[in-house]
């Protein structure tokens, strides 16, 4: 009989489970890593949307990180947990970039089968497209932005292309027709260095316009593209047209620019453009515009008209504004002297090179081998000091003059700096500190000796792999929803407090805080109502706490309060009533109108009272929240006693 009834339940559960939830379900996937800025603002505008405008729609997204080189034990990875979580439980799926869409063409469409799939195809080079693949192609408006440039710049006769082939032929091709009397130039075939004496030259009538990527005269991709933006913007004396909101702050004049939101937004769109025959949304609140005319494939302006007037001002231009046009006021760019700075660095840097060819001059044993060194140095990402056979002239790379520059200080004091550290026997750490408080930076430094003295100093930046070791102990220690310390953190703290107390030193109380009645606020009201509540709690008691006092999230609806200096039972009873009513007060729910109170059952122990043992007396006040738990008695305190091991085992 028993047997018989687990079947029939195990029957039913397959009737019911998972994929019979599944409806208005839909799968994002990324290439990129999930830390990524411009990506991970994508994905989280594209879920606030979707979620605001199609009511029920369930929103999953998986990172891939496939950008970089991964092994294939690490891409069968990723195809087992997308198959396992949630093929048969998706109705459409979004691919944010082509390396997405491919990766899931070559490992997932099988598993898959016919559930529909959108992606982004920002370059509009694809395959022949299967009947439940649709294509978006989503592209800046680059007439908008030449309609914006004569507008403020209206002498404008040449306008220079910084891009790579596909951008400026991409380029072209949209402003065809458009240009009437504006000659179109491209500085995509140059190098690098002829870049930047056509764009130091440009004058009167002419006009710059940087593309997302470019590359050199042979082909070579000249990454991170701002960083080359910053720079042309400071050589030229002309403005500089862009096509992506961040580079405005990096010294372009604006245009039609894209952003996070305005990429989300067209994605959105195409879905809901879409007819899908082939979804079924049930749950969500669908309202499909008409099909568009091309089918498959629908173009896409993903982008609003920002112009920077404090560019305006810098360059002279019209400084009348344009209907449908944003004006931001942003600083100069952060790099406007650049260009002085570069040419007092290659000075700097061209007589240490004639100072070193004509000392290899005298010393022809070693000529050759410090010629390649000198020459090799300034290829790569490590400073490098090096020295003559005396040891007495020290001779430096580009990366340690850069270093010297950020840092604001010779390059003699930073040599020297680095030598004194070597001379601490042994040193403190392999890893030193350099600069002034809120600008310090981190170095390695290795060395090799000739004759008992040092010949060549290496040194590695750290600063990015200290300040992320930083993040990772921080988030180690802090819970990430309320930026209380954690079960972690709280356990270290009572360590030390149970110690301090078991030698006389320290008295205090440990209460344990459960909310009542939290649950009903995720079943009502929605997972982010929650997680705001509890974020408003934590914030209530941290401001009702004392400087000594400690207060930390448990997890779920728990808190823990290190009361210190709380001796007796009375006192404990007074603060965590005081703690119960700021807790009642009522609270707000964002994005719901609705305003709700909780209150809060409280067991408390005392140390050294009830016990110094750190984990003994979480456990004491555990059963003492809980038998007021049991007693049914919302808003109650109970101080452990014996009565409380009942519930507590």
């Amino acid at each position: 009989m028993l047997r018989t009834l687990i079947a029939l339940l195990l029957f039913s559960f397959t009737l019911t489970a998972p994929s019979a939830f599944a409806e208005g379900r839909i799968l994002v996937l990324s290439g990129y890593v999930d830390g990524l800025p411009f990506p991970r603002r994508i994905k989280q505008d594209l879920r606030d949307q979707l979620e605001k405008q199609v009511p029920g729609v369930v929103i999953h997204a998986q990172s891939l990180d496939i950008y970089r080189p991964q092994p294939e034990s690490y891409k069968q990875l990723l195809v087992d947990l997308i198959s396992t979580t949630y093929a048969d439980q998706v109705d459409l799926i979004v691919a944010l970039d082509p390396k997405a869409f491919e990766f899931y063409r070559e490992r997932l469409s099988t598993q898959f089968g016919d559930t529909p799939i959108i992606f982004s195809n920002d370059r509009g080079e694809l395959t022949t497209l299967q009947a439940h693949e649709y294509s978006l192609l989503i592209r800046p408006n680059f007439r908008e932005t030449l309609r914006i440039a004569r507008h403020h710049y209206p002498q404008l006769k040449r306008l220079y292309l910084v891009g790579d082939e596909y951008n400026e032929d991409l380029t072209a091709s949209e402003l065809d027709g458009q240009l009437a009397g504006v000659e179109l130039i491209r500085l995509g075939v140059q190098s690098l260095d002829q870049m930047r004496q056509t764009i130091s030259s440009l004058g009167e009538g002419d006009l710059l316009f940087f593309q997302l990527l470019f590359a050199d005269g042979e082909g070579t991709p000249m990454v991170p593209p701002i960083r080359y933006l910053a720079e042309f913007a400071a050589l030229s004396p002309v403005p500089t047209l862009c096509m992506y909101a961040n580079f405005i702050a990096q010294g372009c004049l604006g245009g039609s620019v894209s952003s996070p939101a305005d990429q989300a937004s067209a994605l959105v769109g195409a879905i809901q453009t879409y007819a899908f025959k082939e979804v079924s949304l049930e749950t969500a609140t669908w309202s499909p515009l008409p099909q568009p005319p091309t089918g498959q494939v629908l173009r896409r302006f993903a982008s609003q008209s920002v112009v920077d007037y404090t560019a305006l001002e810098r360059f002279e231009l019209d400084p009348r504004k344009l209907a449908g046009v944003r004006y931001v006021n942003e600083p100069p760019p952060i790099y406007s002297g650049f260009a002085k700075e570069l040419a007092i660095l290659s000075t700097v840097v061209l007589v240490l090179l004639i100072a070193t060819i004509g000392y290899l001059w005298f010393i022809r044993g070693q000529r050759n081998l410090l010629h390649r060194f000198a020459s090799l140095s300034d290829t790569v990402p490590t400073g490098i000091f090096w020295s003559d056979v005396t040891g007495r002239r020290w001779h430096h790379n580009q990366r340690i003059s850069h270093w010297a520059c950020q840092l604001n200080m010779p390059v003699g004091e930073l040599r020297e700096t680095v030598l004194a550290h070597l001379r601490r026997d042994p040193p403190l750490h392999k890893e030193f500190a350099l600069g002034k408080a809120g600008e310090i930076r981190y170095f390695n430094v290795r060395v090799t000796e000739y004759q008992d003295h040092p010949e060549i100093l290496l040194l590695e930046e750290t600063t990015e792999l200290h300040e992320y070791q930083r993040k990772l102990r921080e988030l180690a220690l802090i819970d990430e929803l309320t930026g209380l310390p954690n079960r972690r953190s709280v356990n270290s703290t009572l360590e030390r407090w149970c110690a301090a107390s078991h030698r006389g030193q320290r008295s205090f109380a440990v209460l344990l805080v459960d909310l009542d009645g939290f649950k009903s606020i995720n079943d009502n009201y929605g997972h982010a109502a929650g997680d705001a509540t509890l974020a408003k709690i934590a914030a209530r008691l941290k401001s009702r706490s004392r400087q000594s006092d400690m207060i930390a999230r448990l997890g779920g609806d728990e808190f823990l309060v290190l009361a210190d200096g709380v001796e007796t039972q009375v006192e404990a009873q007074t603060l965590s009533r005081a703690l119960i009513s700021t807790i009642e007060e009522p609270i707000d729910l964002p994005d719901t109108g609705a305003r709700i109170s909780l209150t809060a059952s409280i067991g408390v122990a005392l140390c050294p009272e009830h016990t110094s043992d750190p984990d003994l007396i979480t456990l004491l006040a555990d059963r003492a929240m809980y038998s007021v738990k049991r007693e049914n008695t919302r808003g109650g305190v109970a101080v452990y006693t014996a009565q409380s091991e009942q519930t507590g085992s």
